[in-house]
C-alpha cells in the first residue's frame, strides 16, 4: 500500500480558505471521524482522509502501487482546485511512512 500525504494551503499565507471544507461536505459523500477529520468520497478516487487545520488542510490517499497513487494525486488536485474557486493554492505532496489509522 502506498500512502501519499498533501498539505494544502493558500499561496497568500495570510488568507485561509474555510469554504473548502464546507464545499467538500456539501458536494461529496463524507463521513465525519472527528470534529476536524473526515473521509470524503471522490468519484474516480475513492476515500480520501481530510484533516482541517486553521490555515491548511491535510489530504491522505492510498493506492496499491505508485502509478495508482500518482493518478489519484492528479485527480484530487483537480477536484480541490475546482472547489476553491480559482484561489491560488499550494500542494506539498510527500510519501507517508505509514498508512493512517482510519484506512486500516
Amino acid at each position: 500500500m502506498i500512502t501519499m500525504t498533501a498539505i494544502v494551503r493558500p499561496v497568500e499565507s495570510l488568507r485561509s480558505f474555510p469554504q473548502l471544507g464546507q464545499n467538500l461536505r456539501r458536494h461529496y459523500e463524507h463521513t465525519l471521524l472527528f470534529t476536524d477529520q473526515m473521509f470524503v468520497i471522490f468519484p474516480g478516487i475513492g476515500a480520501v482522509l481530510v484533516t482541517e487545520h486553521s490555515s491548511r488542510y491535510r489530504f491522505d490517499i492510498v493506492g496499491t502501487d505508485q502509478a495508482i497513487a500518482d493518478h489519484r494525486v492528479m485527480k484530487l488536485e483537480a477536484y480541490i482546485l475546482n472547489e476553491t474557486g480559482g484561489q491560488r493554492i499550494r500542494f506539498d505532496w510527500a510519501k507517508a511512512a505509514h498508512v493512517p489509522v482510519p484506512f486500516r
